[in-house]
């Protein structure tokens, strides 16, 4: 499950990266603070079921 977690964040990451969104837009589209999500893709924070689903659907990951 760890790896599950781990393999969704570098898809997160690297799909950041491709569109060249800027965090804080995202989080503020998703609803969370710009800080939250640095945590969370740094690992500081879980990434939650519920934080994934927004993330994937606004970076259009399945």
């Amino acid at each position: 499950m760890k790896q599950d977690v781990q393999n969704d964040l570098v898809r997160i990451k690297d799909r950041l990266r491709i569109l060249d969104d800027k965090k804080k837009k995202v989080a503020k589209i998703i609803g969370i603070t710009d800080v939250y999500l640095s945590y969370i893709l740094n690992g500081k924070r879980p990434l939650t079921t519920t934080v994934k689903s927004k993330l994937f659907d606004y970076l259009g990951l399945s």
